[in-house]
């Protein structure tokens, strides 16, 4: 083997190093960019300039705007579109960036009575209370359960 075909084959290996270097690197760039969601729906301002309160009936709002997100709990007077926009960073759980909700309520008539907009700010946190009830009577075990059991049933009657 000669000198200039060792060189060649060095510079063959040199060469598919720095591409599989290449290769992980931009692997690793893309996995750690952030991956950005859009959730539920928003309306746009002119489908809303489209809505006038004290004219506009539940049957128009709901063909310029699609259904509801959610309705209100005890009633159907208001409804809501929510949307939001998350973000997540590799294994990260996603973190909410951006949320818009857009309110509107009807009045007896079923004609819009109020149009307002909520976001990320007029949320509040929830906090979670992770205490049990305790339940009455005694706390036994399976095996004082199956044994306390013994005796306790009766063997059917013939005279019945």
């Amino acid at each position: 083997m000669t000198f200039d075909r060792q060189a060649r084959i060095g510079r063959t290996g040199y060469a598919r190093w720095r591409l599989w270097a290449a290769t992980a690197a931009i692997t690793v760039l893309t996995a750690c960019a952030p991956q950005i969601d859009w959730h539920g729906t928003y309306p746009s301002v002119d489908q809303l300039a489209q809505i006038e309160p004290g004219k506009t009936g539940r049957a128009t709002v709901r063909a310029l705007l699609g259904g509801a997100s959610s309705t209100s709990n005890f009633d159907d007077r208001t409804w809501y579109y929510i949307g939001q926009r998350t973000e997540r960073f590799a294994f990260y759980p996603p973190e909410v960036i951006d949320r818009q909700v857009i309110f509107i309520a009807f009045d007896d008539n079923d004609r819009v009575a109020a149009i307002g907009k909520l976001d990320k700010e007029d949320g509040r946190e929830i906090v979670f209370v992770d205490r049990t009830t305790a339940t009455a009577g005694q706390r036994i075990t399976l095996l004082q359960q199956l044994i306390g059991n013994i005796g306790q049933f009766k063997a059917p009657s013939d005279q019945e």
